[in-house]
This record gives structure tokens, sequence and C-alpha cells, in this order.
């Protein structure tokens, strides 16, 4: 808890102190919402559990938000998440962006992460009574878990047939990534993938499907040859199983720099959530 010079400070003054990504750990039990144990009995109120497995809660609001005064605003409320401890698998499966559920904190604890599913609304009075932690003690920190919040809160949904649709290609991606093969390479040469659908996504007539390539700068390839890289996926997207409404573009796959791309060309495709690919991988710290 805070010591007496603390406070001694406004709450103004106290939240001042905050960023987006601190957290506490003396914040003790939270209590959460659950539904009605009898499922049968339509009349139940919805109850209160005490939670005491978290060790933690972190601060996701951005520190726009954390900073305003209270008081002269109407933002009185801070949106945090609880700090969960993980095993030594799952950690390594958070580390390579395989669970986006999950956001990692640089300053957290050893095996502590945080869970992004259970977020709730505290008033900041509140907040400024605990003791704050540094989560992101550098910018690079910052960006790294702002991608985070971003890709697990902005992902779009593809319909389900779509999604498996995409399976062998993503397992292909996620397998090969990090391999020395030109697959590997060619995959480590690009930045993202995007899908352009030719028809509306509920369209039940047929949807083609062109996915977008967008290489990385000449100098950030592992593979200098565009025609290899364009070979190498060309050769993993035909062994994509399409099943209705869903079908390849005549190309599937289009290779191109964001130099390359129009403002509309880029808005107009949806990002593929590549676990390989993820924020988690592409703005890690190099060296």
């Amino acid at each position: 808890m805070l010591d007496e010079a603390s406070e001694e400070l406004s709450v103004a003054d106290r939240l001042a102190e905050w960023q987006q990504g601190d957290f506490t750990t003396d914040c003790n039990e939270f209590l959460f919402c659950s539904p009605p144990f009898d499922e049968e009995d339509e009349g139940a109120v919805f109850s209160a559990d005490v939670e005491e497995e978290h060790q933690g809660l972190c601060v996701i609001s951005q520190t726009c938000d954390i900073v305003r005064d209270p008081e002269k605003t109407t933002v009185s409320y801070v949106t945090v998440c609880p700090l969960v401890e993980l095993k030594a698998a799952h950690l390594s499966a958070v580390g390579k962006g395989e669970v986006p559920r999950f956001g990692m904190l640089a300053g957290a604890p050893e095996n502590l992460v945080v869970d992004f599913t259970r977020a709730m609304s505290v008033k900041k009075d509140l907040l400024v009574e605990w003791s704050r932690q540094r989560g992101c003690p550098r910018e690079l920190d910052l960006q790294n878990f702002a991608r985070s919040l971003e890709r697990f809160y902005g992902r779009f949904g593809f319909p389900d047939k779509f999604n498996a649709c995409m399976d062998t290609f993503r397992i292909a991606v996620n397998k090969k990534y990090g391999k020395g093969s030109d697959f590997g390479k060619s995959l480590r040469s690009i930045s993202e993938f995007r899908v352009f659908p030719h028809a509306a996504w509920e369209n039940t007539e047929g949807v083609s499907i062109t996915i977008l390539a967008i290489l990385k700068e000449p100098e950030n390839r592992e593979v200098r040859d565009v025609e290899v890289i364009r070979k190498e996926l060309n050769d993993q997207a035909s062994k994509i199983s399409w099943s209705e409404p869903f079908s390849p573009s005549d190309p599937v796959l289009r290779i191109a720099t964001l130099h390359e791309l129009s403002a509309a060309e880029y808005i107009n495709t949806y990002p593929l959530e590549l676990n390989a690919l993820s924020f988690a991988k592409r703005y890690r710290e190099e060296g």
C-alpha cells in the first residue's frame, strides 16, 4: 500500500505516475460475477465469486486515459486484467505468439502474464491506493504490450469455413518459420499476410480469395530474390484445401511491398493471423 508521503498527494498527482502496463500485487482478492449454480432456476440472480488465484492486476487502459483527473473529466475508471501464473511450457507458447489471450510484461515477476479475457473496471480512487510497479520499463516494452492488446482485441473474425481452409497453410507457416530451408527464409522475408475476398464474406454463391504477402524492406529479407520467395509461397498456397463457398483467385497469391500497395488496397484486406508472424514475433527486440 501507499506510504505516508504518497497519501498526501492528490488522486490526480498519483495517477500521473501510472502508465499502461503498470501492475500491482497488493490488491488482494476480487469479486467476479458468476451465473447461478442452479441452471433450472430461471429466477436466480447472478452471484459474485471471490477470486483469490490471481497474482495481481495490470492496467490495460491507455496512459492518456489513466492520467486524466477523475474530478475534471468523466473518465473515472480504468480497465484492469488479472496477472496469472503459467507453467514453463505455457509461457513458451505465449512467447511464440501462440496464445494471444495472454500478454507478457517485461517487468512482471517470473512466470506471470496478463489474462486479457478477464478485463474489468475499477475506480481511479482505488487504483492509486495500490503500490504501483512498472510493467514496461522501456519504450520498446510499451510498444510490445500495446501491440499484444491490439492483436487480441483487434483480430478480425473470419468465417469458420474459411479458417478451416487456412489450416494447412497456417500449420506450415508455424512449423517452418524458424527453419533454414528456402521456405523458412522466405517466410522470414515477409512482414505479414493479408486476405482479400472478392465478394462479401457472407456471399453463399462463392467468394474467391487472394492471399497478399507483404515483403519486408530489402535489407531485412533473408531471401533477396523475390522470385524464389514467390515460388516457395506459391508451392505452399497450392496445397490449401478449399471448400465452398471459398475458392482461390487466379493467382491465389500476390507478393508486394507496402510501397507498391495503395492505401485502399491495404485497408480493404484483412490481416491473416499466423502465430509465427504475430506481433509477439514481429516486434521482438533484435540482437
